[in-house]
């Protein structure tokens, strides 16, 4: 895997940085990535996992629950199928905490 080289980056002619900028810029110049090859394999596996979810579940909620769920999914900027999904799955491999 060839690596990024950012220690040659410029900024366009004309283009102003203010401080916070500046110090982000020299943060990425003096940067390194740290991807390895364990990583990115494990990037690529969730990715190909993501893309077999494609079974639809059908399922009966009371409409005071469904209201609740978009109400939240609203909250959390995703949509509600998104949420539930993401509520089961926390739940089959014991990682969702009651609050």
């Amino acid at each position: 895997m060839k690596k990024t080289d950012f220690s040659q980056f410029q900024i366009e002619e004309g283009i102003l940085l203010d401080e916070e900028e500046k110090q982000l810029l020299s943060g990425i110049k003096d940067s390194k990535s740290i991807l390895t090859k364990k990583l990115v394999s494990h990037y690529s596996e969730t990715a190909k996992a993501q893309k077999n979810r494609n079974k639809n579940v059908s399922m009966r909620l009371s409409g005071e629950d469904l209201l609740r769920v978009k109400a939240k999914s609203v909250e959390e900027g995703i949509p509600y199928q998104v949420l539930l999904a993401g509520v089961i799955h926390k739940w089959i491999h014991g990682k969702l905490k009651e609050a």
